[in-house]
């Protein structure tokens, strides 16, 4: 089975040269769609192996996704972005899945992960793998969505094959120049459609990498507004029952806590926001008794976030046992925390 690998990018050379050496061993076309580069772009494409094509940037993330598979002849098609990587090891599986198979799409794990790192802490499921000729295409000029040619949402099977995502740890000036971006994007967007729960969701997690936390609270609070029963407002609850914990707002926070609750009994960020406050408070037993169960909470038919189920609760154990005064509890947990994130 063919393979060809389908990427928009623009001023990505850096990224490029440690994501293109992989890929290119392991697809057999890679198309690039270069939406106006002024760097080494083009070259370093060139350089593994990949058609370029010149398309005009039009705010349409979906139209230049659908201009790149225009140019692809594979039987399969992998759409990634230049600041995915993916290993070898991961690549092979791929190539595995492919070769035999009734289905017509699969779906990836993407980790966000620091550059040149692999973690698997927080990620997500997304279809990013779909057989070539049947009309599948892309909808939505922003969060581009995966359509078949009849119109409907494609929901591909899960596969255990990683993607890597790099481009939320570049340097801080392409950090925030990629912020302000998406600001305008998503603002523009919801002008337009006002009612977009993943949208406002969006926008509140670039606000709040911009440090504008009440902006970040207020799109959460509407994500959760306009889909309180979905997937997409849990999510938004649990970042503002976050925020609020950070940023001290202790009532407001176990307010948006207790929502969690009501919505998923078991639900792992809002026992972590309890047992936070609990600390606080001085009832070191009870915030004991929360994170203990949240550790041994088994997850199902999602990604696990490792950060919220296993890091961040060791991290508050050990700050809970130092509390108690039992070192050895307190070093065991700090020492978990640190294995599964990485931090000394």
């Amino acid at each position: 089975m063919k393979l060809s690998i389908c990427m928009i990018v623009k001023n990505e050379e850096q990224v490029l040269a440690r994501t293109l050496p992989n890929l290119s061993k392991y697809a057999d076309e890679i198309i690039l769609l270069d939406t106006g580069s002024t760097d080494k772009t083009v070259e370093v494409a060139q350089k593994f192996g990949a058609r370029v094509y010149s398309f005009v940037w039009s705010n349409d993330f979906s139209a230049a996704r659908n201009e790149s598979l225009k140019h692809s002849t594979g039987d399969w098609i992998l759409w990634i972005d230049a600041d995915e990587y993916l290993k070898e090891e991961d690549l092979a599986a791929l190539k595995a899945a492919i070769s035999d198979t009734a289905e017509n799409a699969f779906r990836l794990t993407i980790y966000e992960s620091k550059y040149e790192q692999c973690e698997q802490t927080t990620g997500y499921l997304r279809e990013k793998l779909f057989r070539n000729g049947l009309g599948y295409h892309f909808e939505r000029a922003i969060n581009e969505q995966l359509y078949d040619g009849a119109g409907k949402l494609v929901s591909g099977q899960a596969i255990p094959v990683a993607i890597y995502h790099w481009g939320k740890h570049l340097a801080e000036n392409r950090m925030n120049e990629k912020r302000e971006r998406y600001v305008r994007l998503y603002s523009a967007w919801l002008e337009k459609n006002p009612d977009d729960p993943f949208v406002h969701f969006l926008l509140a997690n670039v606000y709040e990498e911009l440090g504008r936390l009440e902006d970040a609270l207020s799109y959460h609070d509407r994500a959760y507004q306009l889909a309180p029963t979905k997937v997409i407002g849990r999510q938004a609850l649990e970042k503002k029952a976050n925020l609020l914990l950070r940023a001290k707002r202790l009532p407001e926070a176990a307010k948006a806590a207790e929502a969690l609750l009501q919505i998923d009994p078991q639900n792992i960020p809002a026992r972590n926001v309890f047992a936070s406050i609990y600390l606080v408070m001085g009832k070191i037993d009870n915030a004991i008794e929360i994170l203990t169960a949240v550790i041994g909470t088994r997850i199902q038919g999602e990604v696990e976030n490792i950060y919220q189920t296993k890091a961040w609760p060791h991290f508050l154990l050990s700050k809970a046992y130092e509390l108690k005064g039992d070192a050895e509890k307190a070093r065991e947990n700090f020492e978990q925390f640190q294995s599964i994130t990485g931090v000394n």
